[in-house]
Parts: structure tokens; C-alpha cells; sequence
């Protein structure tokens, strides 16, 4: 166990066995001022078992105030844990408690690490700044920027009142393109059942690999594992959902979505490449917004990382994430 003096009356952050923490981290991250799934300790589970670095747990205190999932690769570099198919990194911290955690992580880095990359960090916490301060006064050399959005739209009380809060053109083109998918023949919108996500899932990694190009490309064997893992732990806590478009009895669009602390985020897609003239991914995504407005309990629709341009068109507008290299000085 690592233990950093810091000569204040702050608890030390300290690496930590993760089994020690299972009691409180899903509360504590369920806490967090705007909670993530990518957060939670399930996802992360799976995610670091998928991730070649080696799991780095940290935590404030004895009995923690903050918990940080990290990792430590070959050649020492301190990042998030979770890799690159976690959307969104950061401390977790209670409400309230942000800024401290993150001055005990920064002060835990510029003890331990010689390189830091921290990735993927949402621009309204405070996290980077404290970072970068404190390890830019520890004489390390700080780069930090923003590094990609992640478009996302609240949802009110009916559809038509989304509807009416999107741009004219938008609302004028969202309305045609559902009207065009209905007209194409027995349309439908379903979230699966536990039963049906078996049938599901593999609907979906066979659409993906139908699609072109990079789409196809990035559904991997090791992906594929990723997904089904993620599956099986997410969808027994009621955090996974699969929304399918049916056209005349046929599943031809799967949306691969996690529901957690009132948001349903969109975490990937497959859809039927030969119906791409009918629009089908934008109403794809219009159906699962009124299906989550009609069931009650979302107030956010997460479209995640990625600026593509039907993220907009639903009337998404963006928060940033961005990421922070530091080297030690030699």
C-alpha cells in the first residue's frame, strides 16, 4: 500500500483492494452529482478485466470519502481504468466532496507517477484543474485540451413537447423520416425482454457486421466478448437496454443503451445497411426517446462521445470531455 503524507489534516488516498470497497462504491457512485454508469463498480468490473493495463485502485481514507479506479501500464503511465471503451473517466466523489478527492488523487500523482494520462474527463468537474495545478507546480511538464464531445438532451414530460423544442427544419425532418420507416411497412419500437436478449444480441453483432467500413471493422471477436460481457453484468441490476426496430416482423435496427440514475445512454448501434434510405438510424433514435418518455424516470438522453451530425439534428448540444498528459520534468 502506497501512503502519501500530505501535512494536512486530509485523508491520505492509499491503494486499496477494490473488494474492500464493494460496500460503498455503488452508493457513492450513485451519489455523485451527475451519476455515470461508467462509474459504477459493475461496469468497471468488466471494462478492467478487457483493459491490458494493469488495475490501479485508489481511495480516500479509511473509511473512503472518494474512489478512484486507475491504472498503472508497463512503462508507468498513471490513467483512468477502464480503457478506451469507457465513455467517461473521473474521481468519485459524493455531491459535495469533488475537490477534495481530487486534490488527494493530484497529490497521490505527483508522488507516485512519472506520466499521467488522464482521459475522457467531463470539462464541468474540477478534476483536471486540480490536476493540472498541482502536478504543473510539482515541476511536471502539463498538456491538457479538450478532446472530444459527447452530445446529449433532456427529456420532458410527452414527445410532442420534444418535438416542439427541436428547430423547425429539425422538427420537419424528424417528423418525415418516422413518417417514412412507418410507411415502409409493419414498423415497431421494442425494448427487449430478458428473454429476448440472447436473439437480440446476436441480431445486433450480425448488423454490425453487415454495415461498411469502420463500423463493421471495430465489432471485433474481442469486442464481441466486451459487449456480451458487459451485457450479462449490466442487464440483472436493470441497467441494460436493447431497443429494437422491427419492420414487417423483422429486427433490422438495435440500439445497445444503458439506463442508470434517470439517463438512458446510447452506447452503440447496428442498424440494416440496405435500409439506410429510409433513415432508419435517426428514427431509430426518435422511437427510443418517446419509448423512454412514455415509461417515465429519464430526465436525460446521453448520445455520448462523438459529434456526428443526427446527434444535433435531435436536438443534442454538447459536453465536452477532455484529457490531460503530464510528464515529470528530468
Amino acid at each position: 500500500m502506497t501512503l502519501l503524507s500530505t501535512g494536512t489534516s486530509e485523508p491520505a488516498c492509499t491503494e486499496r483492494d477494490p473488494l474492500a470497497l464493494a460496500a460503498v462504491w455503488p452508493a457513492m457512485a450513485a451519489s455523485r452529482k451527475r451519476p455515470s454508469v461508467f462509474l459504477t463498480p459493475e461496469w468497471l468490473a468488466v471494462a478492467r478485466a478487457h483493459d491490458p493495463h494493469a488495475s490501479l485502485t485508489l481511495a480516500m481514507g479509511d473509511a473512503p470519502t472518494g474512489i478512484i479506479a486507475a491504472s498503472r501500464a508497463a512503462d508507468g503511465t498513471i490513467r483512468f481504468g477502464g480503457g478506451d471503451l469507457t465513455d467517461e473517466h473521473d474521481v468519485l466523489a459524493p455531491e459535495g466532496s469533488e475537490r477534495r478527492v481530487a486534490e488527494g488523487f493530484a497529490r497521490w500523482l505527483a508522488a507516485n507517477a512519472r506520466r499521467v494520462e488522464l482521459e475522457f474527463v467531463p470539462e464541468d468537474v474540477p478534476t483536471l484543474d486540480i490536476v493540472a495545478a498541482t502536478l504543473g507546480a510539482a515541476g511536471f511538464a502539463v498538456e491538457r485540451a479538450r478532446q472530444v464531445a459527447a452530445p446529449r438532451l433532456p427529456l420532458p414530460a410527452d414527445f410532442e413537447a420534444y418535438v416542439q423544442g427541436l428547430g423547425k427544419k429539425e422538427r420537419h425532418e424528424l417528423r418525415r423520416k418516422m413518417r417514412r420507416l412507418e410507411g415502409a411497412g409493419a414498423a415497431r419500437f421494442r425494448f427487449a425482454t430478458d428473454a429476448e436478449r440472447p436473439a437480440v444480441l446476436d441480431r445486433f453483432f450480425a448488423l454490425h457486421r453487415l454495415s461498411r467500413g469502420g463500423k463493421a471493422d471495430f465489432m471485433s471477436d474481442a469486442n464481441e466478448r466486451f459487449f456480451r460481457d458487459v451485457a450479462d453484468a449490466l442487464a440483472p441490476l436493470g441497467r441494460l437496454r436493447l431497443g429494437v426496430v422491427s419492420l414487417d416482423g423483422v429486427d433490422v435496427a438495435v440500439l445497445f443503451a444503458f439506463a442508470y440514475a434517470g439517463t438512458l445512454a446510447l452506447y452503440n448501434a447496428a442498424y440494416d445497411p440496405g435500409l439506410a434510405s429510409l433513415s432508419i438510424g435517426i428514427a431509430s433514435h426518435a422511437w427510443a426517446i418517446r419509448a423512454a418518455i412514455a415509461e417515465g424516470g429519464f430526465h436525460t438522453y446521453d448520445l455520448l462521445r462523438g459529434d456526428e451530425p443526427y446527434k444535433y439534428d435531435l436536438g443534442a448540444t454538447d459536453l465536452w470531455l477532455e484529457r490531460l498528459v503530464a510528464k515529470a520534468r528530468a
